[in-house]
C-alpha cells in the first residue's frame, strides 16, 4: 500500500484529535473542527482506496471504501451505521452550512467518529494486503 495515503489519513486524523482537545469557543472553531473531519474522511477513504488498490480491488468512491473495509473486517459490521452516517454527514457539512447542523455533527465526530476512525487506522496497519505487479 502506498504511505503517502496512510501517513496523509493518519496526519489528518492528529490534527482532527488536536481541534477536538480545544475548547471549542466561537462558530470559527466549529468550522474549524467540520473542516479537518471533511479532509480526515477523504484521507480515510483514500487510504482504503490505496489499500484495496494493493489487494487487487478498485474503488472509487467512499461508499465503495468503505464497503471494502467491511468486507475485509476493517470495519466492525456493528459500526456500518456509523459509517454510513458519516458520510452522510461530510456530504451534508461540505455543501451547507446551518449551526444547528454544525452543533450536531461535532457531537458526533467527538462521540464516534474519532473513535471509528481511530479503530480504522489501526485496522488498516494490521490488514495484511497482496502485492500487485
Amino acid at each position: 500500500m502506498g504511505k503517502k495515503g496512510l501517513e496523509n489519513f493518519t496526519a489528518t486524523l492528529a490534527s482532527l484529535k488536536s481541534f477536538l482537545d480545544m475548547p471549542i469557543q466561537t462558530d470559527r472553531d466549529k468550522a474549524g473542527i467540520i473542516q479537518a473531519f471533511e479532509f480526515t474522511f477523504e484521507q480515510c477513504w483514500k487510504a482504503l482506496q490505496q489499500h484495496a488498490a494493493s489487494s487487487g480491488v478498485s474503488v472509487g468512491s467512499p461508499k465503495s471504501a468503505f464497503t471494502y473495509a467491511l468486507q475485509n473486517n476493517m470495519i466492525n459490521a456493528k459500526n456500518e451505521r456509523v459509517w454510513l452516517e458519516m458520510l452522510e454527514d461530510r456530504n451534508l457539512t461540505s455543501h451547507t452550512y446551518k449551526k444547528e447542523l454544525a452543533d450536531q455533527v461535532i457531537k458526533r465526530i467527538r462521540d464516534q467518529y474519532l473513535t471509528a476512525f481511530e479503530g480504522l487506522l489501526r485496522a488498516i496497519y494490521t490488514a495484511p494486503t497482496s502485492a500487485v505487479e
